[in-house]
C-alpha cells in the first residue's frame, strides 16, 4: 500500500519525467567519441542518469553503449532493462512526437518504446527507496541505446558487467512473456539461365508479409508488367495480412510466358506460398509451450539472372535449428538453389512454473486482476539479450498497440499501473 501512496503522490513528475527523455529524438546517429550511438541518443542516456542522480540514484554507463541507475547492496542484481533509441520519427503525425500532454494520454515517440514504461520503472524504484524496502540484491535500471538497430550496447555491457540474477524488459506485452521462439531468416538463390524477365521484387523486409509484388518482362517485342498488392502484417503473424509475393508466384506458375522458369517457380511456390506453418516442406513443427512454427515469405528479387527468395521462420521454443534448417536445404538445395542462414536469433523459454515466472505472474494478477497465463510469442524481444530476462509489459491486454506507428502514445493511467507492477516486481524479485 505504501509503495501506491508514493507513486501516485509522484504522478506529475512521472508525467514531467517521461516528457523529457521523449523530447529528445534519440535516433541512432554518426559515431562519435563516447557517444557509440551518435549526439542525440547520448544527450538523451545523458538525460535519464541526470534525472536518475536528482533522484538520489547512483549512475554509472559503460562506454557510453548503455546507462546504469543502481540501488542497494549486495554482490548480485536485479535487472530492468530497458532502451533509449527509438525508430525515425517519420511524416504525418497529428500530435506533436517529441512529446505532448493531450487528454489521458501522453503522445511521442518512444512513450510506449520504452521511454515512458522505463521512467515508471524508475518511479517504481523512487517509492521503493522512499518506503526503505529491505532488499537481498541491488536492482538495476540498465538504458541501453540500440535496441533499434540490434546494437551491440548490451554486448559491450556484459564485457564489463556480469549478468542478473533475475529480471524484466518493458519491451512487450503484459503478463510475462515465458517463451519466445527462435528466429530465422533464410536466403534461397538461384541462377537462371533463360528467362524473359526484365525485373521481379516484392517485399521491404523479411520479417514482414510484403503488401507488394511485381515483375516486368518482354513478350516479343512487348515489355509487360504484372502486380500484386496484398495487406502487410507483422512476420510472426503472417496469418494477419495478405501476402502479394505469393499472389504473384502462383500467378506465374499458371502463366505460359513463364514456361521456361516453370519448374524453379514451382518449387519455390508450393514449398513458400501455400502454408504458414512450413507444412509443405516438413517442417511444420509444434509444442506445447510456444504451438506452431510461422512461416513468412518476406522478401524476394531479381538481381542480373538470379533470383534471391528470403523467408522468416519462428520456429517452436524445443526445436532445434538444425530440426528445420536441414531438412529445408536438403530440400532446396535438390532442386538447384543454394541455402543461407542469414540471421539466427535462438529462442528464450522459461517454464511457467520457474520462480521467475511465478514471481511475476503473481504481482501482475494483485495488481490488475486479471488472471490469465503467461505469454509464448513469435516475435523476439531485449530479453534475449540478456540471462534471467523475460518481456513484461508494458502493454496492457485490450490496449492499442501504436509501437513504432505514427502518434504513438500511452495512457497515463497505464503509466501508473506499470509503476505500481515494476515496483512490486522489483521488491519480489530482489527481497
Amino acid at each position: 500500500m505504501e509503495l501506491r501512496k508514493i507513486i501516485e503522490s509522484n504522478k506529475d513528475r512521472l508525467i514531467e519525467d517521461v516528457l523529457k527523455l521523449v523530447s529528445f529524438e534519440s535516433v541512432k546517429g554518426e559515431e562519435q567519441e563516447g557517444m557509440p550511438q551518435g549526439e542525440a541518443v547520448h544527450e538523451a542516456l545523458k538525460a535519464a542518469l541526470e534525472m536518475a542522480e536528482g533522484y538520489g540514484f547512483k549512475t554509472f554507463h559503460v562506454d557510453g553503449h548503455a546507462g546504469v541507475v543502481e540501488y542497494g547492496d549486495g554482490e548480485d542484481y536485479v535487472a530492468v532493462l530497458g532502451h533509449l533509441d527509438v525508430v525515425p520519427v517519420g511524416d504525418g503525425w497529428t500530435k506533436n512526437p517529441l512529446g505532448e500532454v493531450h487528454g489521458d494520454r501522453i503522445y511521442g515517440r518512444g512513450t510506449m518504446d520504452d521511454k515512458g514504461p522505463m521512467v515508471s520503472a524508475l518511479h517504481g524504484l523512487i517509492a521503493i527507496k522512499e518506503a526503505g524496502i529491505p532488499l537481498k540484491h541491488k536492482i538495476r535500471l540498465i538504458f541501453g541505446t540500440s535496441e533499434e538497430t540490434g546494437g551491440p550496447d548490451i554486448e559491450e555491457y556484459l564485457k564489463k558487467e556480469k549478468q542478473p540474477v533475475a529480471g524484466f524488459t518493458p519491451d512487450a506485452d503484459f503478463p510475462a512473456i515465458h517463451a519466445e521462439m527462435g528466429i530465422l531468416v533464410i536466403k534461397l538463390s538461384k541462377k537462371l539461365d533463360s528467362h524473359p524477365l526484365l525485373s521481379l521484387e516484392g517485399g521491404q523486409a523479411v520479417n514482414m508479409v510484403p503488401d507488394a509484388a511485381r515483375v516486368t518482362y518482354r513478350k516479343g517485342d512487348e515489355e509487360k508488367t504484372i502486380a500484386f498488392e496484398g495487406v502487410s502484417a507483422h512476420g510472426s503473424t503472417p496469418h494477419k495480412g495478405k501476402n502479394a509475393i505469393s499472389m504473384l508466384l502462383s500467378h506465374m506458375v499458371q502463366n505460359e510466358d513463364f514456361q521456361s522458369l516453370k519448374d524453379t517457380l514451382s518449387v519455390l511456390e508450393y514449398n513458400l506460398a501455400k502454408d504458414l506453418d512450413g507444412k509443405a516442406m516438413g517442417v511444420d513443427f509444434k509444442d506445447e509451450p510456444s504451438g506452431k512454427l510461422v512461416l513468412n515469405l518476406g522478401k524476394i528479387k531479381l538481381t542480373e539472372d538470379t533470383l534471391d527468395t528470403y523467408i522468416n521462420i519462428r520456429y517452436p521454443v524445443t526445436i532445434k535449428e538444425k530440426e528445420v534448417t536441414e531438412r529445408i536445404r536438403e530440400l532446396f538445395e535438390k532442386e538447384g538453389f543454394t541455402f543461407d542462414v542469414t540471421a539466427h536469433d535462438g529462442p528464450l523459454y522459461f517454464p511457467k512454473d520457474t520462480p521467475l515466472i511465478e514471481k511475476l505472474m503473481g504481482v501482475y494478477t494483485k495488481e490488475t486482476g486479471d488472471e490469465r497465463e503467461a505469454l509464448a510469442i513469435g516475435g523476439g524481444t531485449y530479453a534475449k539479450m540478456m540471462k534471467n530476462i523475460v518481456a513484461f509489459g508494458p502493454l496492457l491486454p485490450g490496449r492499442e498497440d501504436t509501437l513504432h506507428q505514427l502518434d504513438e502514445y500511452i495512457l497515463i493511467e497505464d503509466l501508473m499501473t506499470c509503476a505500481r507492477i515494476y515496483a512490486n516486481a522489483m521488491v519480489e524479485l530482489a527481497k
